[in-house]
């Protein structure tokens, strides 16, 4: 067996230099944390030539996604990102298995159970350790990283999509009230044909607002709806939620996002947004969006933050799949329970434990 120690500038860098010379089936020993005039960080690692199975496979850790030409430097980035997280994942898995600990300074430890505290994920926890040096500076980090897209009116069809409670119908209702407010004009139509309650709510947020509703149930319906709305400003689009073990289902919402989009029905650009309920815990959020992710989804919402106390899965779901944040719901009052908080307030939600929310998005 071969040991060495390697010296880096952060984790991820340190494991890159394992995999080079010790190949894809080094062993992590251990990992260390220096401090001085120059921080950096130490691995310990070591390579069994005779049985190579039992070693920590770091091959796929280190993979990337290839980048086709035709892709935007920001997806290279993206897939760069999640590389990184997976190796720090994998790091941290089997560091626990192997009965080491990481040995970070005081400091670092200080920002580690700070993150921890707030269920932040350990990969990413460490992640941020390796970029502030104090908890002071955790709530800038975050706010750098997170990227907003409020939703935009002006000739947009938005659909809503997510699983069943996240409260797309109530959403609808607040998003078509703001809309409106802005002196936009707007429609409603509903896909969700399957739950007589919702259809039943949908027209009662129609008739109050006094804008016009169409339910359909089929592409052809909707895009013949958007033709009839054309000189609307936006429709608002509400779909039904399903198991994530419909796969059916997933499937005929896409082939009719696809053909509705190519005929591009009305002059509307059509796009989608997907709801997740912030109550859920983080395997739960990961399994919508997995089920979610064959759609073009353009940008993420969160509902229902009134319910929890903390707010780490947001940014864990976040960094994961690195698509922009629309908006959150903080109640079921339409039109007032929605909030479109710019990157400093997400941060400063996101690092709350215990809270009173009001204080975070109107601050």
């Amino acid at each position: 067996m071969k040991i060495k120690r390697f010296h880096a500038r952060s984790f991820s860098e340190a494991l890159e230099l394992v995999k080079k010379e010790l190949g894809d089936d080094a062993i992590v020993l251990s990992t260390e944390e220096k401090r001085g005039i120059i921080p950096s960080v130490e691995v310990v690692a070591a390579i069994d030539y005779d049985d190579p199975s039992s070693g920590y496979l770091l091959s796929q850790m280190g993979s990337k996604r290839p980048v086709q030409k035709d892709e935007h430097h920001h997806e290279s980035a993206i897939s760069q990102l999640l590389s990184e997280i997976s190796v720090l994942r994998t790091t941290i898995q089997e560091l626990k298995k192997q009965g080491y600990e990481l040995s970070l300074p005081v400091h670092k430890r200080e920002i580690f159970n700070y993150l921890r505290e707030r269920a932040i994920r350990d990969e990413f926890s460490l992640r941020l350790c390796e970029r502030v040096k104090s908890t002071d500076e955790v709530l800038s980090q975050i706010a750098m990283e997170l990227k907003i897209r409020r939703p935009l009116f002006n000739k947009r069809a938005i659909m809503l999509v997510g699983p069943t409670g996240a409260g797309k119908t109530t959403t609808i209702a607040k998003l078509a009230w703001i809309a409106m407010k802005q002196g936009h004009r707007v429609a409603l139509l509903s896909l969700d044909t399957y739950r007589i309650g919702a259809m039943e709510q949908i027209r009662i947020y129609a008739r109050i607002m006094g804008i016009p509703l169409l339910v359909v149930s089929n592409a052809k319906e909707l895009k013949e709806g958007l033709e009839r709305f054309s000189s609307k400003d936006a429709v608002l689009i509400d779909t039904t939620g399903r198991s994530p073990s419909d796969r059916r289902y997933i499937n005929e919402l896409s082939s009719l996002f696809s053909e509705v989009q190519r005929f591009h029905a009305g002059g509307f650009n059509l796009e989608i947004q997907l709801l997740i309920s912030s109550n859920s815990d983080d395997a739960s959020m990961i399994e919508a969006y997995n089920y979610y992710r064959e759609l073009p989804i353009s940008t993420i919402a969160f509902t229902k933050v009134d319910e929890i106390v903390r707010f780490g899965h947001l940014y864990n779901l976040y960094l994961t799949y690195q698509k922009p944040i629309s908006y959150i719901t903080t109640g079921q009052v339409v039109p007032d329970d929605i909030r479109f908080p710019d990157q400093r307030e997400l941060a400063s939600l996101i690092l709350r434990k215990g809270y009173y929310l009001q204080e975070v998005v109107n601050a």
